[in-house]
């Protein structure tokens, strides 16, 4: 490289070191304009997140006082509530609004209805409203209520899948009295049909079950919501089955069982007097059947309540026993809300594979399906009873006939009434044990449980009568509520003669002699 060209390349090297210097100088004011920018920056964060801070603060403060609005709200219309319950019951006749939403339990309501209409002092109005069960979306129903009691004769108006806020005025401008609902379940109804939306009339509660017989599931506020729920615990009368279910709700009630009377059950009533008609046809030409057998199937297959449905676990035993033996015949009855599990995600069956099962069930020519109806006159005619509870384990002692118990591991544990009842079942694990049982019955050999079925029954249902039992008791209470000096005369005024036998008193909630010993705890169910 020549002298000039290498004068040139150090020219331009120091000409790069001299730019290298002035930015080094520069290079102190960038860093103090960046240090400005970083600070207005974090200024700006520190004042944000005040004015975030001052916004929650701001909602803390409308949450607070929501709550305590809706908390003034509800105390204000409990106070409302009570007023319009006491003036009611002042006029004659006492208006009395029955709200049904499920028509296969509409049994335990039947022949309080037709008293009531029957006599001078009582007004009845039936309603159908839509229902709600867990695990499914939305209301629906009414229109099957409105079928099956249409079906029963019974009169009645239709409150329909609407807004619910409508029907709860057209309630208030029914001005009931009292107000019956099938169940103390406020998440079976619309909400506005709900407790605390119903507190304007004394409710009451002929519950659906005859009796509890397991140790319910416990929820947030109670541990047994067979005697304790929202619904019992402001209701004006519950009223019970037996001696049992009253020292239950004295023990495990908040108010001590002081709402409970004892007055038997009318669907007991209505089962003894059900006359037999079988729904499965024979052929006019044909022999008559060897036997007729009931399956009934309860609905909680999932898991988490319950767990006494095996009717995932039986169905292709069951099946497979109606294919192999045409002399057979039998009748599917299954509870009502299992017809609606495979739609749930709980579900262990999918409703491909439950509605393909159902239509080989109706394919076959021994075969029936019974659901949303009157089930009393199928038992009456029927010789046999399958069932993996609960309901059924009871009810079908009534008529004096084999119970077979499809008893699925892990469910819930029987109370004290329920191992009761139990003594009058035979209980199985496979469906092949309840099939050699049944044959043998179906064979001619007599149940040897039949005189402990006898027992039961009397103990736990006691003479019958229900339905009368529960009017003294209305006519009892509503006499004290108007200050009518002699109580009993006025239960007995506008009761018309019917000629039938004098029903047995209504029993008033009193401490059952077994809890009155001291320093005996009772047993908890």
């Amino acid at each position: 490289m020549g002298v000039r060209k290498r004068c040139e390349v150090l020219r331009a090297r120091i000409d790069r070191a001299r730019a290298l210097l002035q930015r080094a100088k520069e290079l102190p004011h960038r860093v103090e304009a960046l240090d400005r920018h970083l600070a207005a920056i974090d200024a700006e964060l520190h004042a944000t997140r005040d004015d975030v801070g001052a916004v929650q603060s701001g909602l803390d403060r409308v949450i607070a006082t929501v709550g305590e609005s809706r908390q003034g709200i509800v105390e204000l219309r409990d106070s409302v509530h009570v007023a319009a319950r006491r003036s009611a019951l002042r006029r004659r006749p006492t208006r009395v609004l029955f709200l049904a939403h499920l028509v296969g339990v509409w049994d335990s309501y039947h022949a309080l209805v037709e008293s009531m209409a029957g006599s001078d002092d009582f007004e009845p109005i039936v309603a159908s409203i839509p229902r709600r069960f867990p695990g499914l979306d939305g209301l629906s129903g009414e229109e099957d209520v409105h079928r099956g009691l249409t079906d029963r004769g019974v009169p009645h108006l239709r409150f329909t899948d609407g807004d619910p806020c409508d029907v709860l005025r057209l309630i208030k401008a029914i001005e009931p009295d009292v107000i019956f609902r099938q169940s103390q379940w406020d998440a079976d109804i619309p909400e506005e049909l709900g407790t605390e939306r119903l507190g304007f009339a004394r409710t009451c509660l002929v519950p659906y079950e005859t009796m509890n017989i397991v140790v319910n599931v416990p929820d947030s506020r109670t541990h047994n919501t067979a005697v304790d729920s929202d619904y019992h615990r402001v209701a004006w009368l519950v009223f019970c089955t037996n001696e049992m279910m009253l020292e239950t709700a004295v023990r495990d009630g908040a108010r001590g069982g002081a709402q409970f009377r004892l007055v038997g059950h009318p669907k007991a009533d209505h089962l003894r007097a059900s006359r037999p008609d079988w729904p499965v046809c024979s052929t006019a030409d044909g022999p008559p059947p060897l036997g007729r057998i009931v399956w009934s199937a309860h609905h909680t297959i999932a898991q988490g309540w319950t767990d006494f449905g095996a009717f995932h676990i039986m169905r292709d035993g069951m099946l497979a026993w109606a294919r192999q033996c045409a002399d057979v015949q039998f009748v599917f009855m299954p509870h009502p809300l299992l017809l609606q599990v495979p739609d749930s995600s709980a579900s262990p069956l999918s409703r491909l594979d439950f509605d393909a099962w159902m239509q080989e069930w109706a394919d076959l020519p021994n075969t029936a399906v019974l659901s949303e109806a009157d089930y009393g006159p199928t038992l009456a005619a029927s010789d046999i009873m399958v069932t993996d509870g609960l309901s059924m384990l009871v009810e079908y002692q009534l008529f004096d006939k084999p119970v077979i118990f499809f008893e699925r591991e892990g469910h819930r544990p029987f109370n004290a009434i329920g191992e009761q009842v139990v003594t009058g079942v035979h209980t199985v694990h496979t469906v092949d044990e309840v099939r050699r049982l049944a044959e043998t019955f179906v064979g001619g050999e007599p149940d040897p449980l039949r005189f402990r079925q006898r027992d039961n029954m009397q103990r736990l249902f006691g003479a019958g009568f229900s339905a009368e039992r529960i009017l003294a008791a209305l006519r009892q209470e509503i006499a004290r509520e108007r200050g009518e000096a002699d109580s009993v005369a006025a239960a007995r005024r506008g009761r018309r003669s019917s000629g039938r036998q004098e029903a047995p008193k209504a029993t008033r909630n009193r401490r059952p002699a077994g809890l009155d010993h001291a320093g005996e705890a009772p047993a908890r169910g």
